[in-house]
């Protein structure tokens, strides 16, 4: 697994770019930040020193509890006051991190910029900018309160109506089943498949092609900041893979048709058609159902379904009219004159219709 050095940047003086095992800045001498965040270069070379290795291996840095000095993690004691590290103590350990493939970071973190006021100034919004937002708030502010609704009186200027029934007609129906209802005539049979069953024939040798797994290679699945200014590639098993034919046996089935008596028959129905359907008009108070005494003698006719649509006409103060349509229930209680409540849109005078 290769190990290659790190680097971290000083708070205290600014310098950049301290080899990572550094526990001091080599520019002010200012001890590495608590929280400091080690980085590794895309160049860094790789730590062939057995030396080098092993002390990347001995573990995080510790942060003294007494004087905040940073130490190796192979010191028992304190470089800087001499107190040993233990569990009594306020000591620290540096935290080590694991990063995925292309997660590690590779430059020094970004510092906040100090703009100059120059820079300020310029990044201020330019006032046109701040007209051009207020304007479109404005219009949008207009568009959005002129379609607010407001109450309107309207007065009733007219009726109109329409009443319609369905006429069904008795007809002779061909049908289909297995079974012949009460009052079928003209009934013939003959034999037809009912259903098919799964009857098992055997087992048939067929091929597939399945990954066979054939070995393992190792592969890089990480890197680990030690906590220690060095980081260490992590190498992982990954299985192999081959495509290979394979011959299995299947089960084989056969769809066998089951035979059974099906019948042709007619039967007796109603049915609605589109020229039997009546209607009648009227632009007046007085709605009429249509005349259906041509087929009142008639015995392979009669009534079906009946249904209504009832519209008024209004009329708004600016002489606009509109169509309404009404529950037969409201419509009887209008007259010509008859005063209602209708919506309009606040200031452009959209129509929204009646008010329940």
């Amino acid at each position: 697994m290769a190990v290659k050095v790190g680097r971290w940047d000083c708070t205290t003086c600014g310098h950049v770019g301290i080899l990572g095992p550094r526990t001091t800045c080599p520019n002010c001498g200012a001890s590495r930040p608590r929280d400091v965040r080690f980085y590794l270069p895309e160049d860094a070379e790789e730590v062939t020193d057995e030396g080098l290795i092993m002390e990347s291996r001995a573990g995080a840095d510790w942060i003294c509890g007494h004087c905040s000095t940073q130490n190796k993690a192979s010191t028992t004691v304190c470089k800087n006051c001499g107190n040993p590290r233990d569990e009594e103590s306020d000591d620290v350990a540096l935290e080590e991190r694991e990063y995925r493939p292309g997660e590690v970071p590779s430059a020094r973190p970004a510092r906040p910029k100090t703009l100059h006021p120059e820079e300020i100034e310029q990044a201020k919004p330019r006032r046109k900018s701040r007209r051009v937002l207020w304007l479109i708030l404005l219009i949008g502010g207009i568009f959005a309160g002129g379609s607010i609704p407001k109450t309107v009186e309207v007065s009733v200027d007219g009726f109109r109506w329409q009443r319609n029934i369905q006429m069904l007609h008795r007809e002779a129906v061909t049908k289909e089943d297995w079974s012949t209802p009460a009052g079928a005539f003209e009934v013939s049979s003959f034999r037809a498949v009912h259903h098919y069953d799964k009857v098992f024939r055997g087992y048939e040798t067929r091929t597939r092609t399945e990954r066979v797994q054939i070995g393992t290679r190792r592969v890089k699945c990480g890197t680990v900041d030690r906590g220690n200014g060095y980081f260490e590639d992590q190498y992982c098993d990954e299985p192999v893979y081959e495509s290979r034919q394979v011959e299995y046996q299947e089960e084989v089935y056969d769809n066998v048709p089951v035979y059974a008596t099906r019948y042709r028959y007619k039967v007796w129905e109603w049915i609605a058609r589109k020229e039997f359907l009546l209607q009648q008009f009227g632009e007046d108070r007085n709605p009429q159902w249509p005349d259906k005494s041509r087929y009142d003698r008639d015995s392979d006719m009669k009534e079906g379904s009946r249904n209504g649509q009832y519209q008024v006409i209004v009329r708004r103060s600016n002489g606009t009219t509109h169509l309404e349509v009404l529950s037969e229930s409201q419509w009887n209680d209008l007259d010509y004159g008859s005063i209602l409540l209708g919506s309009t849109a606040c200031l452009w005078g959209t129509w929204y219709g009646i008010k329940s």
